[in-house]
């Protein structure tokens, strides 16, 4: 055991239920948050970055999202929204993470 974040809720950082993960080449973890309808993004260490995503049927809104997961060139994040019947994708670089001047972690939101 070497740790863990979250817990139930629907706050920045908890959860309604994750079921899918991804863990990209630079650390950072996507979950699929199901219940709360969004996709969550941290840092390899479980600091909230961002998230994206709720409930609906439009593009960009989920019911269900069940899994993530990213382009081999990691350029696009796939989700599975199981009750909409669908796989949305989304471009990456609008969830770009880049170290700050002070050595932190933040994340740029296009």
């Amino acid at each position: 055991y070497l740790g863990e974040w979250g817990r139930v809720g629907g706050r920045n950082g908890q959860f309604d239920t994750p079921i899918g993960v991804h863990i990209t080449s630079t650390g950072m973890v996507f979950v699929a948050d199901t219940f709360n309808h969004r996709i969550q993004y941290f840092t390899a260490a479980g600091s909230f970055l961002g998230k994206f995503g709720w409930s609906g049927y439009r593009p960009g809104e989920f019911n269900e999202a069940i899994d993530v997961d990213l382009s081999p060139s990691e350029t696009r994040v796939y989700v599975t929204d199981h009750n909409n019947y669908r796989v949305q994708y989304f471009d990456q670089r609008n969830f770009a993470v880049v170290p700050s001047s002070l050595g932190r972690v933040k994340a740029l939101v296009k």
